[in-house]
C-alpha cells in the first residue's frame, strides 16, 4: 500500500510550539500509512532533523523567501517534483502560506492546508505590510482547501473575522501527548533534585519558550528580580534558546540575580521539568494559543499568563490566572499563587484535556480526515 505523503512547510525544525506539535503528531501517527516531509528555510540542521529521518521522514531545504521569490519557487518546484507526489501540503508559516498554497495549487496538490498558530503583533503597520497581508490573505482564501487555527484569535488574525462563515475553517487545538503527564510522581522531590534543588523550601518558578521578543523575557526577569526580594528562596528556570538568550543572561547579571536563574537551553524532558515547577509563567506579548500552558496544567502546575494568551489555553480548572503586564501585579500574583497548594487530581485534568481536544490522538484523527479529503 502506498503511503500518504504530507509536505509540512515550516521555518526550521527546532523546538517551539509548532515544531513540538508536529513531532507529537509524527511520533504518534501510523507511519505505515503516512510519511511526513518537512520543507525548511534554513540550511543549518534543526534540532529534530535526525529524529525525523529515524521516523522515516525527510528534510527538504528551501532558500529563504528573502533571497528572492524566483529562487524560492525554483527550489520548491524541484523538491516537489523530485520527492513527491504529495497528497497534501500543510503550511505553518503564517502569512507567506498564501504563496505556498498558490504554488501547491499550480502543482496540483489536491489538499492544501493553511494552518495558523499565532497572531499578528499589535502595533503600527506600514502600508507595505498592509498590502502584503491583504494579498496573502487573498491567496490563502483563493487556493487553500482547508483553513486551520489553534485558537479563535489565531484563525481571525490570519483568515479574517469572516472566516467563521467559511466551511473550510476548522479550529483544532495544539494537542499534546498526555501519557508522560499521567506518569508524573505525586511527590515531585525527585524531579527537583534533578535540577540540583534538594531544599524543599526552595520554590521553582518555570518558563518554557524561545528567547524571542514575543516571549517577553525581559519583563519576566525584571519581575522575578522584584519577587526574589520578597522570596529569596525562589529560583527561576528558563527552558529554551534563541537570539535573545545572551542578552537575558547579561540582564540577570546586571540585576544581581544570575545565581538564582537557571538557563537550561533546549531540553527533551519537558514533562519532567514541568513536574519540578511550583509555578509556571508566560508573560507573552502575543500568542496563538500558548501550548506550554496546556502542558503546565496537564502536569498539575498553576500558571500565570499575560492577557494576550488566548482564553482557550485555560482549561477552567482554576489553575490559570490572566494578568495585565504590570510587574507589581505579577509579583502580588506570584505571592498569592505560591500559597495555592491544592490542584485537581489527574483524572479531572485528563477528563478536561480530552473534552477540550488536547489529546494528541484525537487531534490526529481530525487531521487524518483532512489529509484524506
Amino acid at each position: 500500500m502506498n503511503k500518504i505523503k504530507i509536505l509540512h512547510v515550516v521555518g526550521k525544525m527546532d523546538p517551539g510550539g509548532i515544531e513540538t506539535l508536529l513531532m507529537n503528531i509524527y511520533r504518534s501517527i501510523d507511519r505505515k500509512r503516512y510519511e511526513f516531509h518537512f520543507a525548511v528555510q534554513y540550511p543549518e540542521s534543526g534540532y529534530y532533523d535526525q529524529e525525523i529521518r529515524e521516523l522515516g521522514g525527510r528534510i527538504l531545504i528551501q532558500p529563504h523567501p528573502r533571497r528572492g521569490l524566483s529562487i524560492f519557487r525554483k527550489q520548491f518546484i524541484h523538491n516537489i517534483t523530485n520527492y513527491g507526489p504529495y497528497d497534501a501540503i500543510h503550511s505553518h508559516i503564517f502569512q507567506f502560506s498564501g504563496y505556498i498554497v498558490k504554488m501547491a495549487a499550480y502543482l496540483r496538490i489536491p489538499v492544501r492546508i493553511t494552518h495558523s498558530h499565532t497572531v499578528s503583533p499589535q502595533g503600527r503597520t506600514t502600508w507595505r505590510r498592509k498590502v502584503y497581508q491583504s494579498y496573502m490573505r487573498w491567496l490563502i482564501s483563493k487556493h487553500s482547501t482547508h483553513l486551520i487555527g489553534c485558537s479563535e484569535s489565531a484563525c481571525e488574525s490570519l483568515f479574517g473575522r469572516a472566516c467563521w462563515g467559511d466551511a473550510r475553517t476548522e479550529l483544532i487545538p495544539n494537542a499534546i501527548n498526555l501519557a508522560p503527564y499521567e506518569q508524573l510522581p505525586a511527590d515531585r522531590i525527585r524531579l527537583k533534585e534533578r535540577l540540583g534543588v534538594t531544599d524543599p523550601a526552595v520554590q521553582i518558578i518555570g518558563h518554557i519558550g524561545r528567547f524571542s521578543e514575543e516571549k517577553n523575557h525581559r519583563f519576566l526577569i525584571e519581575t522575578f528580580a522584584l519577587y526574589v526580594e520578597l522570596q529569596p528562596n525562589a529560583r527561576l528556570v528558563l527552558v529554551g534558546d534563541g537570539k535573545l538568550r545572551h542578552e537575558m543572561e547579561t540582564l540577570s547579571e546586571k540585576l544581581g540575580i544570575r545565581d538564582q536563574i537557571m538557563f537550561l537551553g533546549i531540553r527533551k524532558d519537558i514533562p519532567d521539568l514541568i513536574g519540578a515547577f511550583d509555578l509556571f509563567l508566560l508573560p507573552s506579548l502575543y500568542e496563538g494559543l500558548g501550548m506550554v500552558v496546556i502542558e503546565a496544567q496537564a502536569g498539575g502546575v498553576p500558571s500565570m499568563v499575560s492577557e494576550h494568551v488566548p482564553p482557550e489555553a485555560n482549561l477552567g480548572l482554576d489553575m490559570v490566572k490572566h494578568l495585565k503586564l504590570q510587574s507589581q501585579e505579577w509579583v502580588e500574583g506570584m505571592t498569592r499563587m505560591s500559597r495555592q497548594s491544592a490542584t485537581p487530581d489527574w483524572s479531572i485534568r485528563y477528563s478536561r484535556l480530552q473534552e477540550q481536544g488536547y489529546d494528541i490522538h484525537s487531534n490526529i484523527q481530525r487531521l487524518e480526515k483532512i489529509y484524506h479529503a
